[in-house]
């Protein structure tokens, strides 16, 4: 009895969605990329064996979730004395010592230690899994160190969407190893890109969209598969924005979506979601096109859309500008300006697809004279 309980166990388990495993490679190289920012600490890490080091040496820990201790420690030295950290102890077997390690150098370049990918190591169920770690040590003058770290690896394949076959990226967004990461920051999400779609990357939800179909997929932990079915009672509530919103795109618990809005007015499926871009896109009197974009913004950007009334969203004109003015001493100032939108969003202006020249600033005396003229660097 028990034998046969395990088995219609496992048996449902297989046949709940409906479609076997398919399977995707993994890659290596610089293109599919996700960055993101580690702390850095001079403090030893209690219980870990570290090296001996030419100078104080800086120690970060890579949190991940495919590691049974949640992280892997790395420690960074330098070759000399003096100069910059060019060496990194990495623990990418996960034995939880540096100690006995051999150093890897980095390759410099100004304030920065560019080092080759680090293949971790974790066990699987089928077998050691490997996932490719970059990482970018710089240091500016006497300013604090920082540490850029980096996906190096991803997994790509052709899969089936309810018969129609699609190419796929899938991206470890949060750099933390895993590739089925879903949150509610979009930034700490997983991406997909599929083939032929002009949305580019898609951050993971209980969505997906495809051609104008709606399928949920399971992706597996280390990347190595997905499942997919049809997505089954989808439920559509209305969004309306201003007329001149040419394209818009959110992300929420049901996933990652992009509309171009007719008469200022699109469908998503019902849920919560946070604003993620918009575009304006007008001529001048030369036919250039010009495209003014809202983006980065607030996580208290949010909206709801519901089966019922539609969710009407303020966004696009007008926008603001914002100057303002560091005093550095020794009778300089520094400017900057920015344009933020009406979410406190950043905002993008494009003249044909390229940066315009940047804005003048004029510094004038009390009785009007000018006295000094300036050009805005965007960037």
């Amino acid at each position: 009895m028990k034998l046969k309980s395990v088995l219609a166990g496992l048996l449902l388990a297989g046949t709940a969605w409906g479609q076997p495993e398919q399977w995707l490679e993994y890659h290596t190289g610089g293109d599919n990329v996700s960055y993101h920012t580690l702390e850095l600490t001079t403090n030893p890490p209690a219980a870990v064996a570290v090296p001996k080091c030419n100078a104080t040496p800086f120690f970060a820990r890579w949190l991940t979730p495919m590691d049974p201790a949640g992280g892997r420690w790395l420690c960074f030295d330098r070759s000399r004395k003096s100069g910059p950290y060019d060496l990194v102890y990495a623990d990418t077997a996960g034995t939880g010592r540096l100690d006995n390690l051999t150093p890897i150098k980095g390759r410099l370049d100004s304030y920065n230690s560019f080092f080759p990918a680090l293949a971790m190591i974790f066990k699987g169920e089928d077998g050691p899994i490997t996932y490719h770690l970059g990482l970018r040590f710089y240091q500016y003058d006497n300013n604090r160190a920082q540490l850029l770290i980096s996906s190096a690896g991803w997994y790509e394949g052709t899969v089936n969407f309810g018969g129609l076959k699609k190419h796929i990226q899938l991206i470890d967004g949060n750099v933390n190893g895993a590739f089925n990461d879903v949150n509610g920051n979009p930034y700490d999400s997983d991406r997909l890109q599929i083939e032929g779609d002009k949305a580019g990357d898609r951050y993971l939800g209980k969505l997906i969209e495809v051609d104008g179909k709606f399928f949920n997929m399971e992706v597996a932990r280390d990347g190595a598969f997905v499942k997919v079915k049809p997505a089954e009672n989808v439920i559509l509530g209305t969004v309306r924005v201003p007329e001149n919103i040419s394209e818009f795109s959110a992300y929420g618990e049901n996933g990652y979506f992009v509309r171009q809005p007719v008469q200022g007015q699109f469908t998503m499926p019902i849920g919560k979601y946070r604003l993620v871009r918009w575009n304006i896109d007008r001529q001048d009197e030369k036919k250039v096109p010009w495209t003014l974009s809202g983006y980065n913004f607030p996580e208290s950007a949010v909206f709801e859309v519901t089966a019922g009334a539609p969710a009407t969203l303020k966004i696009g004109e007008p926008v603001r500008a914002e100057l303002k003015s560091n005093d550095q001493g020794n009778r300089q100032l520094t400017f900057s300006l920015n344009f933020i939108g009406q979410q406190q969003e950043s905002i993008q202006l494009l003249r044909d697809g390229q940066r315009p020249r940047g804005p003048k600033l004029m510094l004038a005396a009390a009785d009007g004279a000018v006295c000094y003229t300036n050009t805005f660097e965007f960037g």
